[in-house]
């Protein structure tokens, strides 16, 4: 049923990929949809809501419904205006763009992904958006993912909108998923600790990415993201 279900999914207008997360004993867990820049989130899980209902005998929280939009365009990143009674907030990296990449075998310049721009936008209505550019040679790429609002689900939010932009422009990256997001206390200091789960063949691959919290979970968790699969990434 899994893999119908994925494939009824992918078969939705938009949608362009799609993964259920389950636990062992078959419960659904996570609905993970990539979709392509512009599709409506709020009306894309009403859909999937009704699919399931009344196409597979299934009910879960709208809230376990992940939906990433992707965009990779040349140029520079350009700012949205917030929606009319959404608050918005824009984060950039600190001192300029952080490079992610292995350094120490010298890459290529596409290979090297840098993290350019965060922007988190809260809607009392949708909960909270976070929306991730990335840099790749001339590349910028974007991931946007919605869900609930809560220190550790912004965390999850925006690492899997990191994951989301890093898909737009690399295959192997849509094939990955994130496993797990946690925030660690440690010798009086706050981690994010991000573990995906990526593809090699029939393979599954665990990579994990750890980044300190110093300006805001968000920025920790992509920063530990890229942590986790840049070296992965790079071998493709």
């Amino acid at each position: 049923m899994l893999t119908s279900l994925e494939e009824h999914l992918v078969s939705l207008p938009g949608v362009t990929l799609a993964r259920v997360e389950v636990r062992p004993t078959g419960e659904i867990v996570g609905i993970h949809l990539m979709v392509a820049a512009g599709v409506d989130t709020g009306a894309l899980i009403s859909t999937v809501d009704e699919t399931l209902r009344t196409t597979f005998d299934l009910k879960i929280s709208p809230e376990q419904i992940f939906v990433a939009h992707v965009n990779a365009r040349s140029g520079s990143a350009a700012s949205r205006p917030a929606d009319a009674g959404v608050s918005f907030e824009q984060r950039r990296t600190s001192g300029g763009s952080i490079l992610m990449a292995d350094e120490g075998d010298t890459p290529r310049l596409a290979r090297r992904v840098y993290f350019e721009d965060l922007e988190v936008r809260r809607s009392r209505t949708s909960g909270i958006t976070c929306r991730v550019s990335l840099r790749k040679g001339a590349l910028v790429l974007s991931g946007e993912v919605t869900g609930a609002s809560s220190e550790r689900s912004r965390a999850e939010l925006a690492s899997r909108a990191t994951l989301a932009a890093l898909g737009a422009a690399d295959v192997a990256a849509q094939t990955a998923a994130i496993e797990h997001v946690l925030l660690v206390d440690s010798l009086e200091r706050r981690y994010v600790v991000v573990a995906v789960a990526a593809r090699r063949g029939r393979e599954i691959v665990p990579l994990t990415g750890v980044c300190e919290v110093r300006e805001d979970v968000e920025t920790a968790a992509v920063l530990a993201t890229l942590s986790a699969t840049n070296r992965w990434l790079a071998q493709y």
